[in-house]
């Protein structure tokens, strides 16, 4: 194995894909596409699957069920909610910026998939940011436009759509979108209250991608977005559209003569893409077609020189690969002509996804462009020189609040741009790594990501069976980083941090991966990490799975299209199922295996070729056995085993308009609908309490949902967590017994277990007998639960003892009255082996064994 100190960034994994095309038996020259759009169409696509595109319809209305529905005793009664617990110094993708021209310290940042948020110090310190509730399940905020009169107004447009439906051909179909759409809102207190403005609540495939205000009559104000341009003349209480050409990417208004507006339409080779101009507010329009490119097949953003607005920049981008150039054009005459000031390829293969250009308010030669680093021109832009370098960046535990990296640093893929009002050397940026600013001009950058926590979580999130202040995960474009109690995380891995493990028995030993499949191995608690991947030469979900054995950690079970498995930690693999693949050429999704016996696995797999299945293995993958039977087809996502019967399963399933959880009590042979009332929505977790398995919770794109009654009913779970919380995968705490949410979009958060399973179950005289059950669950580790009945009151004694009978523990010392009781053993400090229980009351005794296996 050999070894790495912290992995820094691998520059061409964690940024760009590779695909080889094949001509008469010879390569041809790799293409590098990006990896966003393989994180993006992976969000995508398992949710509109098995159509191209997701339905115009559904979480919205989804949203209105549950509130209205699914409200209950087990959310109210809890005295404490979901608390969020990190990362608090990695900030997630931030797609736009905006300045309180009144109050400067006072900023807006419109995460990716975690909603708007607001800082009053300029987005400096520890705790610099708070999230905004706006009574709707807001997710990508892609535009933020702040009355120039009033402060207080203010209207955000949601949505994150690169790709228009199914517009872009090539390696796959793309339905490139990272989050849903809802329209436009409008507060008038400053963010205390929202109302829908431009109401698209449900059109969810809408994105709105930028909101521009007429700086002379704020009522007038103008939306882009993926259907066309729109135009309010009554502060948003109606819309026109004025424009009809898809994917408006942009849009400036001339200052000083209104009636002159701009827009860029087209991204990912969309029909109409290109430059057009409107003379007249809107009632007419011509493409702009001097000097620019007739086509383009990735997205076009503007900078307007406010001092002389006939100056308008265009930064162009061309595609998603590394021959996809990029261009930045200029006008000095309100855009009759442009000339190409510079073809340096600062966006490159992410000319469809994160570029931009800014020009110095009150001096044009100073100009700011920015793809994947940002770059600087003294000279209005003919010469760009590199300013920033995104593997820059810090490993380790970063400050909360910074600094994140080197005076260079500012992270990839850069998304906005916004100048200070009154200082043109401050300008903000948002970017995959949050949000980053400078305050020279664009000499040097900081990290302005203290508290906010916007981190897109993947599934395959992992916390430590033996110490509740320990757990690992991996987030997109923001590397895998673990959890030890502090809300300034530790980052281990770059890349797109995907699955993770904890050794069950020994948290020194922990894995994470990249993207692909590429396993990598700590026995030091993540000091450092030596690769254990499985060889490469198949399908792979661009997410793969892989999981270590609950009773034996030296199994591993890791899926491409063939699923893998080590008797050595990773050291070497083989391939199960005779070599042969589980299902064709499809990739495998998810893996999990049962808590008592690690021959036991079940698999699904990704719809590649053909329908998403279910497998399973009872001899540790020497064959397989397909047990999809009446299952839908749709991705799914996430399989929990019970906890002692592994003949009893449930399953999660993404998409819309069908169930989304299955059971099965005869591992696999049948499947029963246990969707109940649950909302139609994408759903990606599910896990059961390991004490008491009645109780189970489920994760979908709204939040978490509990049931007590083992899935028949189930109520919201979601105090304390933002409306609409994309949650992607749920974890137990064991030692603690606390809850942990993994979110796309909203980092980590924590919450007890729903009831405590110690002391009374019932307290009714109707218990006519003493009785000492089985413990449960047994075999256990490290905790279990024991239940006993007492007829009679009075003193009550439980007390352990090992197989010498040698005392261990007293769990109970009281005088109990009549009735059901429950007492929680934690056996973490005992080392594995046999052990006995004594109940002992008014004469009765009875004693049971039990097993811990660690």
């Amino acid at each position: 194995m050999n070894k790495i100190k912290f992995l820094f960034p691998i520059i061409l994994l964690t940024a760009v894909v590779f695909f080889v095309n094949i001509n008469n038996g010879k390569k041809t020259k790799p293409l590098k596409f990006s990896g966003a759009l393989n994180s993006l169409d992976y969000w995508a696509m398992q949710r509109a699957y098995p159509d191209k595109v997701i339905p115009d319809a559904g979480y919205y209305s989804a949203f209105q069920y549950s509130k209205q529905n699914l409200k209950g005793e087990a959310d109210n009664n809890l005295q404490q909610g979901w608390e969020p617990i990190g990362p608090w110094n990695i900030g997630g993708r931030t797609i736009s910026v905006a300045i309180n021209p009144f109050n400067t310290n006072t900023i807006y940042a419109g995460s990716a998939s975690g909603g708007l948020w607001r800082s009053y110090s300029g987005g400096v310190g520890i705790s610099a940011w708070t999230k905004l509730q706006t009574g709707f399940p807001v997710l990508g905020v892609g535009a933020i436009a702040i009355d120039p009169n009033d402060s207080n107004t203010i209207y955000i447009g949601t949505g994150e759509v690169y790709g228009y439906q199914n517009s872009f051909g090539g390696i796959t179909i793309r339905t490139t979108r990272g989050s849903y759409g809802i329209g436009i809102l409008k507060t008038t207190d400053g963010g205390a209250t929202w109302t829908k403005s431009l109401d698209w609540t449900y059109n969810q495939r809408r994105g709105v991608q930028v909101i521009s205000i007429n700086p002379q009559n704020p009522n007038t104000i103008w939306a882009g977005t993926t259907e066309g341009t729109y135009r309010s003349y009554n502060k948003g209480q109606s819309w026109v559209k004025v424009d009809s050409t898809i994917m408006v990417t942009d849009l400036v208004i001339n200052p000083l003569d209104t009636n002159k507006v701009f827009i860029a339409c087209g991204n990912l080779d969309s029909p109409g893409n290109g430059i057009y101009r409107t003379l007249n507010a809107g009632n007419t329009w011509t493409k702009l077609t001097n000097g620019l490119p007739a086509s383009y097949g990735g997205k076009a953003v503007f900078s307007m020189y406010k001092t002389s607005p006939n100056v308008i920049f265009v930064s162009i981008g061309f595609g998603a690969n590394n021959n996809s150039p990029t261009q930045l054009c200029k006008t000095t005459n309100n855009g009759d002509s442009w000339i190409v000031v510079s073809d340096i390829n600062y966006a490159t293969y992410q000319g469809w996804y994160s570029h931009f250009v800014g020009v110095n308010p009150i001096d044009s030669s100073k100009v700011l462009t920015a793809g994947i680093d940002i770059f600087k021109s003294t000279n209005g832009g003919y010469d760009l020189f590199q300013k920033s370098v995104w593997t820059a960046w810090y490993f380790g535990r970063v400050p909360i609040g910074g600094p994140e990296g080197s005076p260079v640093y500012s992270h990839a893929d850069h998304h906005c741009i916004t100048y200070h009002p009154t200082n043109p050397d401050i300008i903000y940026f948002g970017n995959d790594g949050g949000v980053f600013r400078t305050t020279n001009g664009g000499e040097t950058f900081e990290g302005c990501n203290g508290g906010y926590q916007s981190t897109q979580f993947y599934n395959g999130f992992s916390s430590a069976r033996t110490d509740s202040l320990f757990s690992i995960g991996g987030m997109q474009d923001n590397s895998t980083a673990i959890y030890d109690g502090d809300l300034a995380w530790i980052r281990v891995l770059g890349g797109d941090g995907c699955w993770t493990a904890i050794n069950y028995r020994n948290k020194d030993t922990l894995y994470g991966t990249y993207q692909y499949l590429n396993i990598l191995r700590s026995t030091n608690m993540g000091v450092d990490f030596g690769s254990v991947s499985p060889p490469g030469n198949s399908n792979t979900s661009f997410v793969a799975p892989f999981i270590v054995g609950k009773i034996n950690p030296q199994i591993m079970y890791s899926g491409r299209s063939v699923v893998y498995k080590s008797l050595n930690a990773g050291e070497s693999w083989e391939i199960t199922n005779n070599g042969a693949p589980l299902d064709g050429v499809n990739p495998l999704l998810t893996l999990e295996a049962s808590p008592v016996n690690d021959n036991m696995v079940y698999a699904t797999t990704a719809p590649f070729s053909s329908r998403a299945k279910v497998f399973k293995t009872t001899n540790g993958g020497d064959n397989w056995i397909d047990i999809t039977g009446n299952l839908p087809d749709r991705y799914m996502i996430d399989i929990a085993i019970h906890p002692t019967r592994d003949s009893i399963a449930y399953i999660t399933l993404s998409g819309f308009g069908s169930s989304h959880l299955f059971r099965t009590t005869n591992a696999g042979t049948n499947w029963t609908d246990f969707n109940n009332n649950l909302p139609d929505l994408p759903t990606s977790a599910v896990v059961f309490d390991p004490i008491d398995p009645h109780h189970m919770y489920v994760g979908n794109d709204l939040g978490v949902y509990v049931s007590t009654d083992a899935g028949f009913t189930w109520q919201e779970f979601k105090t304390g967590m933002p409306d609409g919380s994309i949650v992607i995968d749920l974890v137990i705490s064991h030692i603690n017994r606390k809850l942990r949410a993994v979110t796309h979009g909203n980092g980590i958060f924590e919450r007890p277990l729903l009831g405590v399973p110690i002391g009374v179950v019932n307290n009714q005289t109707t218990v006519k007998e003493y009785k000492l059950s089985q413990n449960y669950p047994n075999p256990f580790n490290p905790a279990t639960t024991i239940k006993y009945d007492i007829a009679q009151k009075g003193l009550v004694t439980i007390k352990i003892y090992d197989i010498t009978g040698r005392e261990i523990s007293t769990l109970v010392n009281e005088v109990k009255n009549v009735g059901s009781y429950s007492v929680l053993f934690d056996a973490s400090n005992l080392a594995s082996g046999v052990y006995f229980y004594k109940l002992s009351s008014e004469g009765f005794v009875d004693v049971k064994k039990m097993s811990l296996v660690k």
